[in-house]
């Protein structure tokens, strides 16, 4: 569906510009796949959608707490899943952590920064291990060097997802 296409560019130009994704746009599609929903299968539509869309808050809850994931690609993946359902969601996840590792790959690469970023990682890690307690990311090791947007990921995920279904 080209709608879902257009406002997922739409929330990746708009994640680029200010690194925020307009909850008028995700409300516009969460309406638009309830719609969907409820004209395909009536009021059980309604309890798909529903479903559909709180997948991606729950499996990417801890992520967002570690500032790992933002809040509006979460709610990119909802919307996803409420237009088309729990197998597209599932593919597009797929597709779009990929695309991510390779973003962030060749940020890395670029920065010349991979083995310095993959020691603070260990750390982390092992502090995490040791402490039995997940806390947020070193705030010092998040500037905007260090940031993708990963909005753009779920675009070309979802891109590829559909290609791959069609």
């Amino acid at each position: 569906m080209y709608l879902c296409l257009m406002l997922l560019t739409i929330g990746a130009a708009m994640d680029i510009q200010s690194f925020r994704i307009s909850n008028r746009l995700i409300v516009s599609g969460l309406i638009l796949g309830l719609i969907l929903d409820i004209l395909e299968s009536g009021m059980k539509g309604a309890v798909t959608f529903l479903l559909n869309v709180s997948i991606p808050v729950i499996l990417f809850y801890l992520l967002f707490l570690i500032h790992a994931l933002g809040a509006g690609d979460i709610k990119l993946f909802s919307m996803i899943g409420g237009i088309w359902g729990f197998q597209m969601l599932c593919k597009t996840i797929a597709v779009s952590f990929l695309v991510g590792a390779v973003m962030s790959l060749c940020k890395l690469l670029h920065h010349r920064n991979l083995i310095s970023r993959l020691l603070i990682l260990k750390g982390y890690v092992c502090q995490v291990i040791t402490t039995g307690r997940l806390s947020e990311y070193p705030q010092e090791f998040q500037g905007k060097q260090h940031v993708i947007h990963f909005s753009i990921a779920i675009l070309i995920g979802y891109a590829i997802a559909m290609e791959v279904s069609y």
